[in-house]
């Protein structure tokens, strides 16, 4: 996997190449290839690494078994990493098979769309490999768990998608999740990172221990433009994608221009979309054996793979877009809260 590293010493981004896997011969298949690469590729800019560096300190203090677990909510808007930054810390922490049983250090799943304390009990066991994992009531499968937590050593456990928790649910299911999830930490000892939309914010509101364990709190936040400093962090990134591309890109895309801002309007300044819609456009360049990316292929990537609608004044790269942000109803980052 290709990876970029932010580093705070000299501020640029800094590739690195992970890749080992062996080329692919078929020329159809190694121009899929190079797309694939390119939205596999990490981006570790400063919020990604502030939430990393988060989940680390609660992993480390969570290995002392403490009697209060410290416990971590990281909250942001779609695509603004969560998932990512999941995956990522926990493949440094695999699970391992042993002469005494299976060790999981970082236990990590993503909730159901419709949860209920049972069926969120079910996928844990299955993730912590119990055969029998749909046998037996809630408490039954609850006291599973802490067996199954102590016997594969689990030192953290990160839950995303945490908001459904809280989708189409009455106050007294919340205030059960609650004091559930509260009981899991004390008897388990092992310290909870949860992942989700700000409205899972909504969930700690009612439990005063559990807003107590869960009092650390970060959002990863789109990336801005509006003063020199974002500007120029939201530049360098840019840059340093386009630079490390398997296409050629027209020189206005790797110098500062208004096409920062072209680009911060098709995404919203999340790393999810500028990642999809630089992937769309290296897809259309190999494709049609186009020489670059240029603000045309942009402009199609935009309304191919973000918005569909996303034509004429109301697509970022067109000569006469509304020059605002498509927060309105109906675009594509309504409901996105600046």
């Amino acid at each position: 996997m290709n990876s970029t590293v932010y580093n705070d010493s000299d501020n640029e981004f800094n590739e690195r190449n992970d890749d080992t896997k062996s080329p692919i011969k078929d020329p159809i298949d190694k121009k899929y290839e190079s797309v694939a690469s390119v939205r596999e590729t990490l981006i570790e800019h400063p919020a990604f690494a502030l939430g990393i560096s988060a989940v680390r300190r609660c992993h480390r203090m969570g290995r002392f078994g403490l009697e209060e677990p410290g416990c971590l909510l990281i909250t942001g808007v779609s695509g603004s990493g969560k998932s990512t930054l999941r995956k990522e810390y926990a493949k440094h922490y695999p699970r391992r098979e042993t002469d005494d049983g299976t060790v999981i250090p970082v236990l990590h799943l993503e909730l159901p769309a419709q949860p209920t304390i049972k069926n969120v009990a079910e996928r844990i066991l299955i993730a912590l490999g119990d055969p029998l994992f749909a046998r037996g009531s809630a408490e039954t499968m609850t006291a599973r768990i802490v067996t199954l937590f102590r016997n594969c050593r689990v030192e953290l456990v990160i839950l995303d998608e945490f908001q459904h928790f809280i989708d189409n649910s009455s106050e007294k299911i919340e205030t059960k999740v609650a004091d559930w999830l509260k009981h899991l930490v004390n008897v388990t000892r092992v310290p909870f990172v949860l992942m989700g939309l700000r409205r899972c914010r909504r969930i700690l509101q009612g439990n005063e221990q559990l807003r107590r364990r869960f009092s650390r709190q970060i959002s990863l936040e789109p990336f801005g433009i509006a003063d020199k400093r974002s500007r120029r962090i939201f530049d360098t990134l840019l840059r340093t994608i386009f630079g490390s591309l398997p296409v050629t890109c027209v020189p206005e895309l790797t110098s500062d221009g208004d096409h920062i801002e072209h680009i911060h309007y098709a995404t919203y300044g999340l790393m999810g979309y500028v990642m999809t819609l630089i992937t769309a456009s290296v897809e259309i360049v190999l494709e049609e054996g186009r020489p670059a990316i240029d603000r045309d292929v942009l402009g199609r990537a935009f309304s191919e793979s973000i918005w569909p609608e996303g034509r004429g004044r109301l697509n970022p790269f067109h000569a006469r877009f509304i020059n605002r942000p498509l927060t309105n109803a109906g675009e594509p980052f309504f409901g996105y809260k600046s």
